[in-house]
């Protein structure tokens, strides 16, 4: 549950006001937005109207039970969206897109996320610390489903993504590429406050429970971690990226 495709046009239900709001914000191809009918005391969802409005894409209203019927399962808040898949590059274009940023340029790379909303969360902390780009692998990672755009809050839609087949090709190719690769570990390597950051960089997160795989370590140039309390033994993928990205980019 949680993923609606017409499988006929390739289009996705996209659900909840932020993720609806930040695809016609970002100018992302919507066909139709459909709200639940009933008085209207919301400002994000005038705000999803008006923007709808200025992009004359077409509105409709249906009640609770097609809800129920078309979006059971979703937090859909009221609003749900028939839109284009979530957008993606290839490792060359996001370089492309890098090498137009004068300094500090950053990128994140995914070693296999696969919870979908660990996954819409670090593409929020991406875009809140103003990293350049996402890299993550097109298989044993989380697919970018409308889960992925309600986690991220919208920002997935702003965030420029590279999907690519081999993560170590791509590390290989980055560091060809002068990017020196921090991975982030939990119990390994340098305190992140001490680390002298040096760009363009990429900062490497692993999966959920047992981090980066030994290929990807391989790859890495500096380990970093975060000091903690006794009794903690790490955080949430997504949080510990913040940190890391917030104290780098000193954003």
């Amino acid at each position: 549950m949680g993923r609606r495709v017409d499988d006929r046009r390739g289009m996705q239900m996209m659900f909840g006001k932020n993720s609806i709001h930040g695809a016609l914000a970002s100018g992302h191809g919507v066909e139709r937005v459909i709200f639940e009918a009933g008085p209207e005391k919301d400002d994000r969802i005038r705000a999803i109207k008006d923007l709808a409005s200025k992009r004359q894409i077409p509105m409709e209203y249906h009640n609770g039970a097609w809800f129920a019927k078309n979006a059971a399962g979703l937090l859909h808040q009221g609003v749900v969206a028939m839109c284009d898949p979530i957008h993606t590059l290839g490792l060359d274009d996001l370089l492309v897109v890098q090498a137009k940023t004068e300094v500090g340029r950053s990128l994140v790379l995914i070693d296999e996320v696969t919870d979908p909303h660990n996954l819409g969360a670090i593409m929020r902390v991406a875009a809140a610390s103003g990293v350049g780009g996402v890299v993550m692998m097109k298989d044993r990672t989380s697919p970018l489903t409308p889960v992925v755009a309600s986690a991220s809050a919208g920002t997935v839609f702003t965030v420029p993504i590279a999907v690519v087949a081999n993560l170590s090709y791509a590390m290989t190719r980055l560091k060809k590429e002068g990017y020196w690769l921090y991975g982030l570990d939990a119990s390994a390597g340098r305190d992140y406050r001490k680390e002298q950051y040096s760009f363009p960089a990429g900062f490497v997160v692993g999966s959920e429970g047992t981090g980066m795989r030994e290929l990807t370590r391989k790859n890495i140039d500096f380990l970093i971690n975060i000091p903690m309390k006794a009794g903690v033994e790490s955080l949430n993928v997504s949080t510990a990226l913040a940190v890391i990205l917030f104290n780098a980019l000193r954003v």
